[in-house]
């Protein structure tokens, strides 16, 4: 008896085992479809709503900015062209929403926006919360401040003790705290804001990629470009949701489209010359 009770227990367990083994198994399995249905999902998603969202930060010339077209503030720029080939790929309209720099990341990560185009540096740190595509454009770092002061204010050294700006959760902010070491960093969250900090003697310098520096300059004959190499920003990309598999797949196709025929430079020219009739 207490050997036919042992076997009975035997199959009880091994029988408990294997249906443990199939049921973890049939868990896996939903669990890797489910990850792949969201991987490949987000550009049918875009498709079934015939709207891809674009978050941007329209304060940074001539990447993105804001101008007036036919009487209606617009928002324009290299950027923004960017964005439109991408939803023209898609087939889908574009849609266009201005915020905080420092909110764009927060706003992917929830679903509010669909991508983001903002002259965004693909950053490691950034790189754990969102995917980005191939880099787009890669622009020296330099930087603003008063003409009266460019030719003193034009070295690292010169400005020991003095405030330097830039703009709040950007790749400039980084830079001002890690190569200006004496120096007050002074962050904030719009760059409108920061020239008007510049050009008040709130801050003696402000740092930004130099196309946007030359845009600034060009348009205040009070601001001048010190010529002060800071260095690459690591490139521009377009940040997406992590694991979008094909949306991203479509977004690196039509960059590197731009690039290898060239539109990619005429998109920059086109920017800039837009931006200086500002």
């Amino acid at each position: 008896m207490k050997k036919m009770m042992s076997i009975i227990l035997m199959i009880m367990v091994m029988t408990a085992m294997f249906t443990g083994c199939s049921v973890a198994a049939g868990e896996k399995a939903t669990s890797e479809g489910t990850t792949a249905a969201v991987a490949t999902d987000k550009l049918s998603q875009i498709k079934a709503k015939g709207v891809l969202v674009l978050g941007t930060s329209a304060d940074y010339p001539p990447f993105e900015f804001h101008l007036e077209v036919d009487g209606k503030d617009t928002i324009v720029g290299f950027d923004i062209d960017i964005a439109k080939k991408i939803a023209e790929s898609i087939g889908v309209e574009l849609e266009i929403i201005d915020m905080k720099f420092e909110g764009l990341l927060p706003a992917l990560t929830a679903g509010k926006i669909d991508l983001i185009v903002s002259g965004m540096t693909p950053t490691d740190e950034r790189k754990q919360s969102v995917d980005f595509s191939i880099v787009y454009y890669d622009a020296m770092q330099t930087m603003l401040v008063s003409t009266e002061n460019v030719g003193t204010l034009n070295t690292v050294e010169a400005f020991t003790g003095k405030k330097v700006g830039a703009q709040k959760a950007s790749v400039q902010e980084a830079l001002a705290k890690e190569i200006f070491i004496g120096s007050d960093v002074k962050a904030i969250d719009k760059i409108p804001n920061l020239i008007m900090e510049l050009k008040t003697s709130k801050v003696d310098g402000l740092i930004l990629a130099e196309p946007v520096a030359k845009q600034y300059a060009s348009a205040n004959a009070d601001l001048s470009v010190n010529g002060l190499d800071l260095g690459s920003e690591g490139g521009a990309a377009v940040a997406i949701q992590k694991d979008s598999g094909a949306f991203l797949d479509i977004i690196n196709e039509t960059i590197q489209g731009l690039l290898d025929s060239g539109e990619m430079d005429q998109l920059i020219t086109d920017a800039m010359l837009l931006s200086e009739g500002e």
